[in-house]
Formats: structure tokens, sequence, C-alpha cells
């Protein structure tokens, strides 16, 4: 694992592979098929979450997983561990990814 830091807004994909509202997170180490984050926010050990990762492009580069770990850390933040996965439809990633900048979280 590396160290990563980078700006992430996060959603939850339901049952239906639907994205729900996004919440930001902020990128703590990345490897080669995991993910490490921290966010206000918990979200439950196996639920499928799409990331977008703000760096330098001026369009996020997304990210899709399952939540493998999720533990409280300090001063109300959750350390949430993502197991990565082949991306899914692209409609999806663009329609959710359309969103981003609303104000929906």
């Amino acid at each position: 694992m590396f160290a990563f830091e980078a700006e992430l807004e996060v959603t939850e994909i339901d049952d239906r592979l639907r994205p729900g509202a996004w919440f930001s997170a902020k990128g703590k180490e990345l490897g080669r098929s995991s993910v490490v984050f921290v966010s206000r926010r918990m979200v439950h050990i196996g639920r499928l979450v799409l990331l977008a990762v703000h760096m330098i492009d001026d369009r996020p580069t997304p990210l899709f997983g399952q939540v493998g770990s999720c533990e409280y850390d300090t001063d109300g933040m959750h350390r949430l561990s993502i197991d990565l996965r082949p991306l899914p439809d692209q409609v999806l990633i663009d329609e959710w990814m359309a969103t981003l900048g609303r104000n929906n979280a």
C-alpha cells in the first residue's frame, strides 16, 4: 500500500445497482487491489461503493469496489478499506458523475 492523498466523493450502490446520494471522503492508502479512505459516514461491510477520485484532471477518476472493513477512527471519522473490482456499466458511472458538484449530499 502507498500513501494516497486525494479528495473523494463516494456513493453506496443499492441492490439494483443504483447509486445513492454521495458523501465526501479523504484518500489515505492505495494498493493494486484496494483503497483506504476516511469519512464521517460509515458504510456496512459487504456494501458496494462507487468512488470519484479528484486528482489533477478536470474529470474525476471512477473506482468501484466492496467494503472490506469499516472501523471508527477518531474525531467522528471512520476508516474504510475497499476491495477494488472492475467498473460496472459505464452508463451508471456517467450518470452518477454528472450529479457530482451538485448539492445532493
